[in-house]
């Protein structure tokens, strides 16, 4: 384990490590339990929504309801990211697991988003190290292989769902490089509330316009599936990413944006029997090998780099 700061308490820090890398890793099965029973914007609309009132009701016990006030210039910043990052970013998911696509698939390809990161300060002017460009262009082989390997082996690997996950990927992406650029409240749990606020109102409009319609028709496991997404995926873990955040070093934190497909592609595997055949092992393990090497490289935080590898939480 890296150096930690004089202090900190290393059990708490292996606890929260454990809940971040197994709650994201389960929120894609998780989500492939809840939109197999609810239309995925209708179903993402009820997680943003219930999260949302959660996390406000935190903020309003500890602080009082002023806290949850923005100024306009903070308002227009949470809609921007929240549509990006959990209603688009979290939509567009939900919808490539409709078009059956695996949900451990899913991950590797939201794994990707630390490579779309570096593209995306390389058009803005900026020249990363060559070990951060080595880890974009093997993250990009990764992809190519999963899906034309993937179609020559005959594995299931549906074009629309990966488009459509790439599509996510690449919101989350531009979100997360804005969040670390934009104006914010000073406190991450009234972002966090706003923002998934937001992303229930972007999800209904987008459930409205694809002629979904409002549905609670969840069985006990569909219930239980969400339940998780809400407090499990969008509240606990997302504390213990925080508390990271500002305990540890970003390198330690980001060790998640490998791991957590690896939980997925197991649960996957072991719980949806989706098959992990030659496409994902040598195309996920590209995509996983891109990520090691940027994580690496980054070690120094940039303007958005410590939010870029954070998808889990979206998905």
């Amino acid at each position: 384990m890296p150096e930690l700061a004089a202090g900190t308490n290393r059990s708490l820090v292996a606890l929260c490590l454990a809940v971040v890398w197994v709650l994201w890793g389960s929120v894609y099965l998780a989500i492939h339990v809840v939109i197999d029973e609810v239309a995925p914007f209708q179903a993402m609309a009820q997680r943003f929504l219930l999260a949302g009132l959660i996390l406000s009701v935190i903020v309003v016990a500890r602080r009082g309801p002023r806290a949850m006030r923005v100024t306009r210039s903070q308002g227009v910043s949470l809609v921007i990211t929240g549509v990006l990052l959990l209603g688009l970013g979290n939509g567009l998911q939900a919808l490539a697991q409709v078009k059956g696509l695996p949900s451990g698939v899913a991950a590797l390809i939201a794994a990707s988003v630390p490579a779309w990161a570096v593209l995306l300060r390389i058009l803005a002017g900026e020249r990363p190290a060559w070990l951060t460009v080595a880890g974009v262009g093997i993250g990009f082989a990764g992809l190519v292989m999963l899906v034309l390997l993937g179609r020559g082996l005959g594995e299931t690997m549906p074009v629309a769902g990966v488009l459509l996950c790439v599509g996510s990927s690449l919101s989350w992406t531009v979100g997360s490089y804005l969040q670390g650029t934009v104006d914010l409240p000073g406190d991450i749990l009234v972002v966090a509330a706003c923002q998934q606020i937001v992303a229930f109102l972007c999800s209904a409009v987008l459930a409205g316009a694809s002629g979904e319609r409002v549905s609670l028709a969840y069985s006990a496991r569909g219930w239980a599936a969400l339940a998780f997404l809400v407090v499990a995926c969008s509240i606990v873990a997302f504390l213990a990413f925080a508390w990271l955040l500002t305990h540890v070093p970003l390198s330690l934190t980001a060790t998640h944006a490998y791991v957590n497909p690896v939980v997925a592609l197991l649960l996957g595997w072991a719980i949806l029997a989706e098959p992990v055949g030659l496409a994902v092992l040598v195309g996920g393990g590209l995509v996983l090998s891109s990520v090691a090497l940027v994580v690496t490289a980054e070690r120094a935080p940039r303007p958005g780099v410590e939010q870029v590898a954070t998808q889990g939480e979206a998905s």
